[in-house]
């Protein structure tokens, strides 16, 4: 199918009390990846205009302006900040030359970066670009690409259902910008090795024959078997949660895949939300980033040898350390290294790299005329990206984008549904 994109248009907030000039990053903002994380969102007819859609947009804006302005150095401490300048948004607009049954089933592919606006890997313009595609049908796509910096993934829905609850007709919310929750104490006082954020090189050779994406489908069923089998024997526990099995699963499948074996050195990176970590919890009405990526790491053979259980422990014990202490500890950490701040993943054909969108209200956006009969990522090829999200579909199911070499993916697809 094919999608023709007319010209963008920048939205510019509507007049409101907030009167900020300036944002400057907090340090968890400062080391999430450089990103537009990319979504997209299907609607079946009626859907609103795009006039509907756009004011909407204006008025959202004016609630988070952050979305509107534009990436400075301009700041109190020479690390990035967002300049509240209000220069706007963009939003494109397209069509489609099919139906949304025509394109069904969705799924994170080449067709679905056709409804997401292109993006640059150096940012100089907008933070927030939008693209509204019509179908055929009447239905439509709003594919988001939104900068990572300025938001994770809960910020970012919190922002899309508020503007869905603007053109409904119904208040929001007002969002909470105080950056300097995250701020580091004075003198920084890091108490936990922060080994995440160390450079870390493998022996092992780079991958470098291309990446290709696939959507794997676990049933209630087959999530409830994976479930017995690791929490079963053991009563004297918590139970793992599903999340915490899943990705064991998968990091074990596909350390397979990809025949390592012996003492190869691989890592399990998790991004844990700290909102509700912290204490006092930060509002979940908080914009901005408060993910830490933490991580398990062990050898390949002791994952292939050791039962499910083995693995997930060590997915479990990596979440669980993320508390307040922790997460202070590491705000501070990165404090005394601001000015050289960044992601440290690898990209090595060794490690994974999870996220989960499980339980996020995705689906609280929408207009008044149908919830979204299809919501997940565009097209992500990083090597080794795992992300989990609730099925559309099957109810308590759960659905897995995983990216890999294409020579690993065949031998994934094999290994992946055996129990």
């Amino acid at each position: 199918m094919e999608v023709l994109r007319g010209e963008g248009v920048l939205i510019k907030p509507c007049a409101g009390k907030d009167h900020r000039e300036l944002v400057e990053m907090s340090n968890l903002d400062l080391i999430a990846s450089p990103i537009y994380n990319k979504v997209v969102y299907v609607f079946e007819a009626p859907t609103p205009s795009s006039k509907v859609l756009k004011e909407g947009l204006a008025k959202v804006l004016a609630e988070f302006r952050e979305w509107a302005g534009r990436y400075t150095k301009d700041t109190p401490s020479g690390c990035l900040g967002i300049n509240l300048n209000d220069e706007g948004a963009l939003v494109i607009e397209g069509e489609a030359d099919g139906t949304i049954a025509d394109a069904m089933p969705f799924h994170p592919s080449a067709f679905l970066l056709k409804l997401v606006p292109p993006t640059s890997t150096v940012v100089i313009n907008e933070l927030l670009l939008m693209q509204f595609t019509r179908f055929t049908c009447g239905g439509l796509a709003i594919g988001i690409a939104s900068h990572h910096h300025v938001a994770d993934g809960q910020a970012a829905t919190f922002f899309l259902n508020c503007w869905g609850e603007i053109i409904r007709g119904e208040s929001i919310i007002p969002p909470v910008h105080d950056r300097s929750l995250l701020k580091a104490r004075d003198p920084p006082q890091p108490c936990f090795d922060h080994y995440e954020y160390n450079t870390i090189s493998h022996e092992h050779s780079t991958i470098t024959s291309s990446l290709t994406t696939k959507m794997f489908h676990f049933d209630a069923m087959f999530l409830q078997k994976l479930k017995s089998k690791v929490n079963g024997s053991d009563k004297s526990r918590k139970p793992y949660t599903t999340f915490e099995i899943l990705v064991a699963y998968i990091w074990k499948c596909i350390t397979e895949a990809r025949g390592l074996d012996g003492d190869v050195q691989t890592k399990a990176s998790i991004s844990v939300d700290g909102r509700k970590r912290l204490n006092p919890p930060l509002p979940k009405e908080f914009f901005g980033n408060a993910v830490y990526d933490s991580s398990a790491q062990t050898s390949a053979s002791e994952i292939i040898n050791n039962p499910l259980e083995f693995t997930a422990h060590l997915i479990h014990k990596s979440i669980a350390k993320v508390d307040d202490n922790f997460i202070r500890s590491a705000i501070d950490f990165f404090e005394l290294r601001k000015q050289s701040l960044g992601p440290s993943k690898d990209n090595d054909g060794i490690d994974v790299i999870a996220t989960s969108w499980m339980n996020f209200p995705t689906h609280n956006f929408h207009f008044g005329m149908g919830e979204p009969v299809y919501v997940g990522p565009s097209l992500m090829l990083i090597e080794g990206l795992i992300i989990l999200f609730d099925s559309d579909t099957n109810v308590g199911g759960v659905e897995v984008v995983v990216c890999l070499s294409k020579e690993h993916m065949i031998q994934l697809e094999h290994y992946c549904f055996q129990v």
